[in-house]
């Protein structure tokens, strides 16, 4: 079955069971990441430029993904038809941002890095967390890491099924 028609089966409950590989059941979270990993995101049409997400689509807080070990691309887009699927891999990750500070301004480093989230219902579910200083941080408040990120994701990440 080609990939298309994979996707197009898995996009609604109502016609397929959710799959195993998606329930929690007893499994706990696991962080061990590597840096080919992949991190599958659901997308819009209007999220998309030339085969890249857009950078306003891309969220610095707590981005939400789903983990190439746990998941299947299709996995993000279950209940979700008419969505399309976005990829980044886990180095595509930035680990000091920003890379100049604005002028007459001091930014503090920033690196984002995943922690898997498990749902119930999603054990893939991974969510992109932001650092600065050896601490999380819930919410980015600098404009310049925020338009870097933003940036450097867009270029990096890869449409991989158009909604």
């Amino acid at each position: 079955m080609t990939l298309h028609g994979r996707l197009l089966g898995f996009a609604s409950s109502s016609t397929h069971p959710r799959p195993l590989r998606m329930i929690q059941g007893n499994r706990q979270p696991d962080d061990r990441f590597r840096p080919k990993d992949q991190l599958y995101r659901r997308c819009k049409i209007e999220e998309i430029i030339d085969g890249h997400l857009t950078g306003v689509s891309l969220r610095l807080d707590d981005m939400s993904t789903n983990w190439s070990k746990y998941s299947k691309p299709w996995d993000v887009i279950f209940d979700y038809p008419g969505y399309g699927i976005a990829r980044f891999r886990v180095l595509d990750l930035p680990t000091d941002l920003p890379t100049e500070d604005p002028p007459g301004a001091t930014v503090a480093s920033h690196s984002f890095r995943p922690q898997h989230r498990p749902c119930q219902n999603n054990y893939a579910h991974t969510e992109i967390w932001a650092f600065s200083e050896g601490q999380r941080k819930p919410r980015v408040n600098s404009n310049t890491v925020k338009k870097e990120f933003r940036q450097l994701m867009s270029d990096r990440s890869l449409v991989l099924y158009l909604p």
